[in-house]
């Protein structure tokens, strides 16, 4: 999504995207939940534990995915311009739409390429390659 939504136009469109994005979080970390679970019982089955690879490529996962995580809580900013609900310390809160032009400075603050491109790197080194 982020690397799609500064070719995007219109507000409607980013909002598509920011939605799409915001809806599809529940399946991303089950997908994570998998990967970790899967990694646990591999690291019994194989008996690994007492090797440092697996403890460094764990807690390379966890940094990563709080980078990504913290990272990714800028495109809040987006969904708000867009009139989105974003989950904020009081509960969910819903404002008007911005000023087109506001969108558009919310949309290139948000960090495009940089949360991807952290997976891409950090994903081969948390699996033990």
């Amino acid at each position: 999504m982020g690397l799609r939504l500064r070719q995007e136009k219109t507000p409607d469109g980013i909002r598509s995207l920011t939605d799409l994005s915001k809806r599809t979080t529940n399946v991303m970390y089950a997908s994570i939940l998998l990967i970790v679970v899967t990694g646990l019982f591999l690291g019994f089955q194989g008996r690994w534990w007492s090797r440092g690879w697996i403890w460094a490529a764990l807690g390379l996962l966890i940094v990563t995915i709080g980078v990504m995580s913290v990272l990714g809580r800028r495109y809040n900013e987006v969904r708000a311009a867009v009139g989105l609900p974003v989950r904020s310390g009081r509960g969910i809160a819903s404002s008007p739409a911005a000023p087109p032009d506001e969108i558009r400075r919310r949309v290139e603050a948000a960090p495009a390429g940089l949360i991807p491109g952290i997976g891409v790197v950090a994903l081969p080194y948390c699996s033990g390659l």
